[in-house]
């Protein structure tokens, strides 16, 4: 199949670059997500070295292809619905899980009044769970979003769960909290287009 281990070795090295590339990473953001040096990424694309197969493994996983496709000739086309249907499919478990526990509640009758602020709750944790998918699959622009619902999503249910007598003042913290928020993904695009 290949004339020799260095046309692997190349042929490794070039769908590597390839799928990085398809996928917005720099060489930088490919090792911290392996956690390895960017020196270890660099060497595999330039063919002087070839990871293991447990991180060929990983990276097949991180780009939503599979190690076989690492090793062909022909590229395969990008795609995200893998990595679309498993962020769904874990939003919607949670969504299950707040619909299980409420009907638990009403059917208790374990605070029947409150029981509808399960699916307040749901939109935070939903958030969090967004935003872990993003940092390992997507884009910066989508970490910032997911992490901006989970500040007015955390908001919006101590609102509605305690009562506060000045919401004023929790908008204000939420408003912080943004900026804040803003600011450091601001900071990280810096890092990452000073880093490629």
């Amino acid at each position: 199949m290949f004339e020799s281990e260095d046309a692997l070795r190349q042929l490794i090295a070039e769908n590597i670059a390839y799928y990085r590339h398809q996928n917005g990473d720099t060489q930088a953001d490919l090792a911290e997500k392996l956690n390895y040096s960017d020196k270890s990424v660099s060497k595999w694309e330039r063919g002087e070295g070839t990871p293991d197969i447990f991180i060929l493994s990983k990276i097949a996983d991180l780009y939503g292809i599979t190690v076989q496709d690492l090793l062909r000739t022909k590229k395969v086309p990008k795609s995200h619905t893998r990595h679309v249907l498993i962020n769904l499919l874990a939003i919607g478990l949670v969504w299950l899980t707040m619909t299980v526990l409420y009907c638990a509640a009403k059917i208790l009758g374990i605070l029947p009044d409150w029981a509808w602020l399960l699916f307040i709750y749901a939109i935070p944790v939903s958030a969090i769970v967004w935003t872990v998918f993003s940092g390992l699959w997507w884009s910066l622009l989508l970490q910032a979003i997911s992490s901006s619902l989970i500040i007015w999503g955390v908001g919006l249910s101590l609102v509605l769960s305690i009562h506060l007598d000045s919401v004023f003042l929790l908008l204000v913290i939420c408003g912080v909290l943004q900026v804040l928020l803003i600011l450091f993904f601001l900071l990280k695009y810096q890092n990452r287009k000073k880093k490629s």
